[in-house]
């Protein structure tokens, strides 16, 4: 009997079209339903955008500083450094509390403390100034942000039904986007963009890898190197993290395979060397300018205390560096109800045993490797700084290697390759019975994401409309703070995206596919 074909198939144009589109809509209903300077530092990053789209590379202040430099801004712009002050870390508190915005463009000068940070996040959104620098100026930069993620997770979506017969991908894509990464992404914060870029990134490897290993189109191979070489550009950390994504290609492809096609093909080659001068570019703007250098903010350590015992105070705070993972919002001040973080770790948990049963052994390595590096690597780093800067890592720090690890958990697990042991318990259950239970279940996972993402955005509008403790149906008679468009609106635009979003990935992933058993 001949394969079985799907019923529908997405095409690539169309799943990059509808993913742009619903993505950025929600991540504007987003960027709308928190304040302004809601976000962790994002009057540093306002500030720094527009100057550096102006020309101004910064000036030493007195004393000078490693860190802190001079601009000058608009009043308008200098106003977001005082913004937030009465409600920022005090979720009871309401946003109603803000003073007027002022209009003023005459010049002020302010120290900011992103200036050494790399810029290429800051030249595209610091183009909304050259049309507003009022508050409308800051919203635009929201936008254009959120338009920067939605585009990343669009190609990613391209590249799955271009190149993937895993129906999972669509699913790992979902399971990445935790509330935390649209609260970022919705926001003026290059860490938004990362973590976008890296379910991008993760997406292509893992295409590459598990799928197209042996003979890589050449549309792939561009792809994959556009994004790398983004990507290693956003961030001081992003280097690393592009790093362990190329551990990860080589260790499942191979070093000897991979060789083979970067000496015989020259797209490869091309993509290849697009990528190393990137990475020289962003290891040299890195270390020349301090990117890695950081004020001292963090909890204080006691400097008599041994490095074991330092390890066990940075110890205690993994298990919140896991929930900002998922989402703790504002000013690390906003707290999502338990079941959404229930709901991710129970099902990020799942898709990792999964695929440690499924896979390999090259694909376990590579599962359990990245799991545990997401662990390992702030508590390292943090041990060696503690003394000095104090505990000041946080989980979106660590997002761009936890959206690895789950999306490769998920194509692996979405394999047809099975272990042989749990090959016997799979082949005793009918195969239509399967690949239903299968499909059921994944469906069953994005309907539950999709609740819990729209009742983390209801949580982040409510504390700022009415505080955390507010009344819960305070949009019903318009109480408290409201965004630009409105609380019903924005929570029923909202609300039908989420649904639509979902609902596209659920048809997607029920129809499309190629004729392998791959789920």
């Amino acid at each position: 009997m001949g394969a079985v074909r799907p019923r529908v198939q997405i095409s690539p144009r169309s799943a990059f079209c509808v993913v742009l589109a619903l993505a950025f809509v929600s991540l504007a209903c987003w960027s709308f339903a928190s304040p302004l300077i809601a976000a962790p530092d994002e009057q540093a990053h306002v500030l720094h955008a527009y100057a550096l789209d102006h020309g101004q590379l910064g000036s030493s202040t007195t004393p000078p500083s490693k860190i802190l430099v001079n601009v000058s801004v608009p009043t308008s712009l200098y106003y977001s450094a005082i913004y937030p002050i009465c409600w920022h870390m005090h979720a009871d508190i309401a946003a109603t509390c803000s003073a007027p915005w002022p209009t003023s463009e005459k010049p002020a000068t302010i120290p900011i403390y992103v200036d050494h940070y790399p810029p290429l996040y800051y030249l595209f959104v610091g183009t909304a100034s050259y049309v507003s620098q009022e508050r409308s100026g800051i919203y635009m930069m929201r936008l254009i942000s959120g338009l920067m993620g939605a585009l990343m997770l669009a190609v990613a979506a391209y590249a799955i039904a271009r190149w993937s017969r895993r129906r999972a991908m669509y699913l790992g894509l979902y399971v990445a986007l935790a509330p935390e990464a649209y609260f970022l992404s919705s926001s003026v914060n290059p860490a938004g963009f990362e973590i976008m870029t890296a379910i991008c990134l993760w997406t292509l490897v893992a295409i590459f890898a598990l799928e197209q290993r042996e003979d890589p189109p050449k549309g792939l191979v561009v792809l994959l190197g556009v994004v790398a070489s983004v990507f290693v550009l956003i961030r001081g950390l992003s280097p690393l993290w592009l790093a362990l994504a190329g551990a990860s290609l080589v260790i499942l492809v191979g070093p000897q395979m991979l060789f083979e096609q970067i000496k015989r093909r020259r797209d490869v080659q091309i993509a290849t060397g697009g990528i190393v001068v990137a990475t020289l570019a962003a290891a040299t703007w890195i270390f020349t300018q301090g990117t890695l250098d950081i004020l001292p903010v963090g909890a204080a350590v006691p400097k008599t205390d041994s490095t074991l015992q330092v390890l066990r105070i940075v110890s205690d705070y993994i298990q919140g560096w896991l929930r900002e993972t998922v989402g703790i919002l504002g000013w690390l001040d906003t707290e999502l109800p338990s079941v959404v973080y229930q709901s991710w770790y129970v099902i990020v948990l799942g898709v990792l045993i999964v695929a440690l049963v499924r896979g390999s052994w090259r694909e376990r390595l590579v599962v359990a490797g990245l799991s545990a590096l997401v662990v390992i690597i702030p508590v390292a780093l943090v041990t060696r700084q503690a003394k000095v800067l104090g505990v000041v890592w946080q989980g979106r720090d660590t997002m761009p290697l936890a959206v690895g690890a789950v999306i490769m958990a998920v194509a692996i697990g979405g394999g047809a390759r099975t272990s042989l042991g749990a090959r016997r318990v799979v082949q005793s259950i009918d195969p239509a019975l399967r690949r239903r239970i299968t499909k059921i279940t994944m469906l069953g996972v994005v309907a539950i994401l999709a609740i819990a993402n729209m009742l983390s955005f209801y949580t982040n509008m409510r504390r700022y409309a009415v505080g955390r403790y507010g009344p819960k149906f305070f949009f019903l008679h318009n109480q408290g703070w409201s965004p630009p468009t409105g609380q019903v609106v924005t929570l029923l635009v909202y609300g039908l995206v989420t649904t639509a979003f979902a609902g596209a990935l659920m048809v997607w992933m029920w129809f499309s596919g190629g004729p392998s058993e791959s789920i």
